[in-house]
């Protein structure tokens, strides 16, 4: 199973005009470009996913929402997984994922969690992973994920993009 941990883009700061709560806080012009660059980067490097996960947070979604856009595959399905949400615990989003179809599972969510849940794969949850806004990591596990059970493969940032 290849695990493709994706942070949201860059998003609008709490405080300013007409956001009031973190959770709705939006993509920045910045961070729809963003987007953008990292889907036709994993669509270059012939990545194709079977499933893919966002958080409900907006600038979250927004992100997964542009990754199906640009990737236009119909059958690619954008599903909401509140353990995305900051917070959630690796133990149970890993037997959320085991419930799912599907080899390559795009999960697009927040840090430091999604470098913490990174780390709980990999089976060192000291491991300092600094997933960029709208980078990528990708872990894989032989089968379902679980502590200890993943293989960091490779981590970009909006630079190679």
């Amino acid at each position: 199973m290849e695990l493709y941990l994706i942070r949201h883009a860059e998003a609008l700061a709490l405080g300013e005009p007409g956001i009031t709560s973190d959770a709705e806080r939006p993509l920045s012009e910045t961070g729809e470009s963003q987007s953008q660059a990292a889907a036709l980067a994993l669509q270059a490097k012939g990545v194709v996913l079977d499933k893919l996960f966002t958080s409900p947070l907006l600038r979250a979604r927004q992100t997964a929402e542009i990754l199906v856009r640009v990737w236009a595959r119909p059958e690619l399905l954008l599903e909401t997984c509140a353990l995305l949400a900051p917070g959630g615990k690796p133990r149970k989003l890993s037997k959320f994922i085991a419930k799912s179809t599907g080899a390559k599972i795009g999960l697009v969510g927040h840090m430091p969690d999604l470098a913490d849940y990174a780390a709980w794969l990999i089976g060192d949850k000291t491991a300092q992973i600094e997933i960029a806004k709208a980078g990528v990591a990708v872990v894989t596990c032989d089968d379902t994920p679980g502590k200890g059970l993943g293989s960091l493969q490779w981590l970009v940032s909006p630079d190679w993009y």
